[in-house]
């Protein structure tokens, strides 16, 4: 049997050849375009951290904070943004312990996080007059909200 496939191969090279051409391409199509769809739909994200429920008024509040990256999207731009009603004002964040970006606009965005993988984000307030603060904090890619926001009451008081 295998002589007559091998006498089969000698006679007809050209159709050999082109065969072997055609499984390469295919091969080549589907190794970049699988890991496309691999990569598809919309970008999703959790935030997850606690909110302390005290700060010290003139003195710096820090949140630590994780974007968790729950789609199989890539988010291109990761920002936190933060909606603040009260004493609280922000001021910058730490992306992965090595970017320092100040907010701008409400957010504050770092660089880009893969499908399925999380980042470390500390988020640095500063805390003026003693009183009450709501905090909204949302994941972002760019300028879309792509998960549900962290939410929390921060009570500015006297040093």
């Amino acid at each position: 049997m295998f002589a007559a496939i091998r006498s089969w191969f000698n006679a007809n090279p050209r159709t050999v050849f082109l065969i072997v051409v055609g499984v390469v391409l295919l091969g080549l199509f589907l190794g970049v375009i699988t890991p496309l769809f691999a990569t598809a739909g919309p970008a999703m994200a959790d935030l997850s951290g606690v909110i302390p429920s005290t700060a010290t008024a003139g003195k710096q509040l820090e949140i630590d904070v994780s974007v968790d990256n729950i789609g199989d999207a890539v988010i291109g731009q990761v920002c936190v943004g933060a909606l603040v009603q009260g004493p609280l004002t922000p001021v910058d964040a730490v992306f992965q312990n090595i970017d320092r970006e100040a907010f701008i606009d409400g957010k504050a965005c770092g660089g880009e996080l893969t499908s399925q993988s999380s980042a470390p984000v500390q988020l640095f307030f500063d805390a003026g007059t003693a009183g009450p603060a709501q905090l909204v904090l949302s994941p972002m890619n760019g300028k879309q909200v792509i998960g549900q926001a962290l939410t929390g009451s921060v009570s500015v008081q006297s040093p």
